[in-house]
């Protein structure tokens, strides 16, 4: 088993990852452009505040942040186009850096995958429950979501030990 120390390391380095490569700086421009093409002049402001975000903290702070200025763009409810716009933008967010990535297709397609499937439960779940009963859906789906992924990278990184099945008989 693995230092403690070093599992907090990579950990750390995954999520706060700072943008440099020209995959990433793709990536941006399309974010402001998404975002300007939703929302106009204030949209290209959200989305460099999205980048400066995402450049100074990291990939899931942007994200939400985005989110959250999104609702401030369209306080009354977004057009279906603008709305697919902007999320194209945050999409290329995540997907354009998996670039950069040892396995870049792998990652990518999973980095798909993952968004299509809790976007579908979000998607399901508001449809057809109450507006708190669809937060509370999709809340607990990320959070299983973010365990099994968290549980993954320790397996895959050997930092767990696997003889939790074996026991002691005395």
């Amino acid at each position: 088993m693995s230092d403690p120390a070093t599992a907090t390391h990579v950990e750390s380095t995954f999520v706060t990852e700072r943008p440099s490569t020209l995959s990433t700086a793709v990536g941006a421009v399309a974010l402001v452009g998404a975002f300007g093409a939703a929302a106009g002049p204030p949209g290209i402001g959200a989305g460099i505040a999205t980048i400066l975000l995402w450049y100074g903290f990291g990939t899931p702070y942007a994200i939400a942040v985005g989110h959250v200025l999104l609702l401030a763009l369209f306080p009354d409810g977004i057009d279906p186009i603008a709305f697919v716009l902007a999320e194209a933008g945050l999409l290329a967010v995540l997907v354009l850096p998996a670039l950069q990535t040892r396995a870049p297709l792998r990652t990518a397609a999973g980095t798909l995958l993952t968004v299509a499937v809790l976007g579908g439960v979000s998607w399901l779940a508001v449809v057809s429950l109450s507006l708190w009963q669809a937060a509370a859906v999709t809340a607990g789906t990320i959070a299983l979501a973010g365990y099994a992924l968290y549980r993954y990278g320790l397996v895959a990184l050997g930092l767990v030990d696997d003889d939790a099945s074996s026991t002691t008989d005395e």
